[in-house]
């Protein structure tokens, strides 16, 4: 009996095994297909992925560019106002840029029957085509002309301004060579677009402006200081050769306070300048503080048999907030020859802005000068308005060039960072010089200027 249940056991375990050999081929053949069906589609990724990679390859080398571009590569930088193309390495960069000034002048002036002799007008005071850039990270290159004032032979018609190379590899203390502003004048140093005022003060009489001469400069944080050695005015005088005048120039500055909306501003220059056989730079004159007129009312003439003359500048101005104050004082000694006397003339200003919209005048603590206005309001733009007091002698001995104060009161309206409106009202308080037809002339005058620079 109990042989005969192994062999049922034996027989029905063989049976159920039978049975079941059709479902084990059935899932046999499912998972074959199953992996079948697994490794075409894992082909068909390893033909996508090979695609994807003959496509990166084709165009690596334009995605490697839009990344990481090659040092050759030009960009352009925005600022504002104007647009710059530089090198993505930055040693290489060029950008164009200008000035327009457009002045207009109304004068009061009748004085003993002689009418209104200086004529209302309008004029450009300055149209700049302005070139600048880097060469090899530490060559800088400036060339500014002026279409308004063409160049000539006289000193108001030089139409080539700015126009040098300078070397900056040095770190702080850069080369400059050409044509350039020698150092010495606040007001006189610092741009035609910066200044408070419409035009300088009489100071300017007493101003170099720009000559051909090399200058080395060296900046800190709290102070700078510049020499250099000039000749003449970057025009030729073919028609006039001889030795041309030399002058030696430096400026000291320090500002123990250099913040922005509060600045403690010191400074102190000079020149000596050695005439040669040139004698147009040694008339001292200077227009009425406006340049819409040909009439110089202080004006020493040319002066002759001159050794050499020596200028010192005393310079100071306060920022705090929207509030301001600066000052300059110039003094020029006339040594000459043929026993003559030597002589001395000076010229001051004084003045105070308020930014009736909160702004602060900007000071660059690296030119020691004041920089363009940035407005709070895009909208409403920035509204200042300032008072100024300036005064010049041009009488001493037998040279009567006479003696001028002004009062001038300006309004300035700055739309943008580079675009501004102003109105000045001059008053001339006194004029002393005996023996002119403009002694004691009464002078009222209305300026107004618009301007924009890129």
């Amino acid at each position: 009996m109990s042989t005969n249940k192994q062999t049922f056991k034996r027989t029905a375990l063989a049976l159920g095994i039978v049975g079941l050999l059709p479902l084990l081929a059935q899932a046999d053949a499912s998972t074959e297909s199953r992996i079948q069906t697994l490794e075409n589609e894992l082909q068909a990724l390893k033909q996508e992925l090979q695609r994807q990679s003959k496509a990166v390859k084709n165009h690596g080398s334009e995605i490697q560019s839009l990344s990481f571009p090659s040092g050759s590569t030009v960009i352009n930088k925005g600022d504002g106002k104007s647009l710059k193309f530089t090198s993505v390495d930055e040693k290489y960069s060029f950008q164009v840029g200008g000035r327009l000034q457009a002045d207009a002048a109304f004068y009061d002036g009748d004085k003993n029957g002689f009418g209104n002799e200086f004529g209302d007008g309008t004029k450009f005071r300055r149209i700049f085509l302005d070139v600048r850039g880097i060469i090899n990270k530490d060559w800088n290159y400036r060339f500014q002309y002026d279409f308004a004032r063409p160049s000539g032979t006289d000193a108001s018609a030089r139409g080539i301004r700015d126009a040098y190379l300078q070397y900056t590899g040095f770190g702080l203390t850069p080369i400059t060579i050409g044509s350039h502003r020698e150092p010495i004048g606040l007001e006189h140093l610092t741009g035609s677009t910066n200044t408070t005022f419409i035009e300088r003060a009489v100071t300017d009489a007493f101003s170099a402006d720009r000559h051909i001469g090399i200058s080395v400069g060296t900046y800190r944080p709290t102070w700078t200081a510049t020499v250099g050695i000039f000749g003449e005015r970057p025009e030729g005088d073919a028609a006039n050769e001889g030795n041309e005048g030399q002058d030696i120039a430096g400026r000291f500055t320090w500002a123990p306070v250099a913040l922005a909306g509060n600045v403690i501003h010191l400074g102190i220059a000079g020149r000596l300048h050695e005439p040669k056989d040139s004698t147009t730079e040694l008339r001292l004159r200077e227009r009425p503080e406006s340049s819409i007129t040909d009439i110089r009312l202080i004006d020493t003439g040319v002066l002759a048999n001159v050794d050499d003359t020596k200028t010192i500048g005393l310079e100071a101005a306060i920022v705090q907030g929207p509030f301001s104050v600066q000052s300059e004082y110039l003094a020029t000694r006339v040594s000459r020859d043929s026993g003559q006397d030597d002589l001395d003339f000076n010229s001051w200003y004084v003045y105070g802005s308020w930014f009736l919209t909160g702004e602060s005048r900007v000071y660059k603590t690296k030119d020691a000068l004041f920089d363009r206005v940035n407005p709070l309001d895009k909208n409403l733009g920035a509204w200042e308005v300032a008072l100024r007091y300036s005064s010049a002698d041009l009488n001493d001995g037998s040279i009567i060039g006479g003696q001028q104060d002004n009062l001038t009161l300006g309004v300035n309206w700055y739309a943008t960072n580079n675009i501004r409106f102003s109105a000045n009202f001059l008053h001339l308080l006194d004029l002393d010089r005996p023996g002119n037809r403009y002694d004691g002339q009464d002078l009222d005058t209305l300026l107004f200027r618009a301007q924009i620079d890129f």
